[in-house]
C-alpha cells in the first residue's frame, strides 16, 4: 500500500474512532494485522473461552492457531465432523467469553452493517460473548448508511457466495445481488448495529491496510 493511501486511512480512523466511541464501541487503530493480533492476544485472558465467526481477515491473522498454541479453550466449528454438529457448535460459540469476528461494513457516522447467512456472527455482535473483537480494515469505511448498506449487498455479499462455492443464488449466476430468496441466500439477515448497549463490549479494531473483502 502506498504511503499516503495509509496516511489517508489514518486520519479517516482517527475521526471515525471519536464516532464509535461516542455510539459506546472501543475503537483501537492498528497498523496492520499482526499488530491488531498481537493487542488482541494480549487482551484475551488465557483461562477464558474464545468462539469465532467465519471472516477471512481473521483467518488471515492467524491468531486462531496462536491461541489452539497457548491452550486457549476453544469453541471451533472447524472441528466438527457433520452438519447437525457445526450447527449446536455455532450455538455453543454465543456463551463465549470473547469472540472474534469481523465487519462487513462501518458507515461514517460509526454504524456496523453486517449480512449474515446463518446469522450466528450477527448473534454474537448483539448478545451472548461477554467481549467483541471485530477485525475490519478501513477500506470497508464506504461513506453514509445507504451508500454502506448498498455497498455490503452489492459488493461484499456476492464476493462471499463466490468465496463459498455457491451454485444457485444470482450472486453466482449474474454477479450481483438480486435480492433472492433462494435457500442457499446469503443475506438473509441483514443488521445494523448503531450503539453498543454496554459501553467498550465491542471491540473494534481498526486496521490500516486492506485486508477481508
Amino acid at each position: 500500500m502506498e504511503e499516503y493511501q495509509k496516511d489517508r486511512y489514518n486520519t479517516s480512523a482517527v475521526t471515525l474512532s471519536k464516532k464509535l466511541t461516542r455510539r459506546n464501541f472501543l475503537p483501537v487503530i492498528c497498523q496492520n494485522l499482526a499488530e491488531a493480533k498481537e493487542k488482541a492476544l494480549t487482551w484475551i485472558e488465557p483461562d477464558k473461552t474464545v468462539g469465532f465467526g467465519g471472516s477471512i481477515t481473521v483467518e488471515a491473522m492467524g491468531i486462531i492457531p496462536d491461541l489452539y498454541a497457548r491452550g486457549q479453550t476453544m469453541i471451533d466449528r472447524e472441528q466438527t465432523k457433520t452438519p447437525a454438529e457445526r450447527y449446536q457448535v455455532m450455538r455453543q460459540a454465543l456463551t463465549a467469553d470473547y469472540f472474534l469476528t469481523s465487519i462487513n461494513g462501518i458507515s461514517e457516522d460509526g454504524e456496523l452493517v453486517n449480512v449474515d447467512s446463518v446469522g450466528n456472527r450477527v448473534a454474537a455482535l448483539t448478545f451472548g460473548p461477554d467481549k467483541v473483537f471485530a477485525f475490519v480494515s478501513m477500506k470497508k469505511v464506504y461513506g453514509d448508511l445507504e451508500t454502506t448498506l448498498a455497498m455490503v449487498r452489492r459488493q461484499t455479499a456476492p464476493l462471499n457466495a463466490w468465496r463459498l462455492n455457491l451454485q444457485q443464488t444470482p450472486c453466482i449466476k449474474k454477479g450481483t445481488c438480486g435480492d433472492c430468496l433462494q435457500p442457499e441466500c446469503i443475506c438473509n439477515t441483514i443488521a445494523i448495529t448503531r450503539r453498543s448497549m454496554a459501553k467498550d463490549r465491542i471491540v473494534i479494531f481498526l486496521i490500516l491496510e486492506d485486508t477481508g473483502l
